[in-house]
């Protein structure tokens, strides 16, 4: 699969089974992507703070300082809760298990 980092090659290479049809295998490669962006976010948020959030003066009071954060935090939040949307239907179309125990509920 092109352009696809480690993680997300794991995942897309543990999901997909010879005979997917084309949706199905369109759904793993997305849920790859979103695990490889989860990834890189990750990794800006664990790294140099400086990068997604700042300090900055208050409007209307210079002695006060506000934490301006950028989206990297809420984009990672929404991507997580597509990222678990993704293997559910994955797990949904597969027919899930049959005896009611579910490899998500972890999730």
């Amino acid at each position: 699969m092109p352009l696809i980092g480690a993680g997300g090659q794991a995942l897309y290479d543990s999901l997909s089974q010879d005979g997917d049809p084309a949706s199905l295998t369109a759904l793993i490669t997305e849920a790859a992507r979103a695990k490889d962006r989860l990834d890189r976010l990750h990794a800006l948020m664990a790294g140099d703070d400086n990068v997604w959030m700042h300090l900055v003066p208050s409007r209307g009071n210079a002695e006060v300082l506000e934490i301006r954060m950028d989206a990297a935090p809420q984009e990672a939040r929404q991507l997580a809760t597509v990222f678990r949307q993704l293997l559910v239907e994955i797990d949904r179309r597969r027919g899930g298990d049959e005896q009611g125990s579910d490899d998500l509920d972890g999730i």
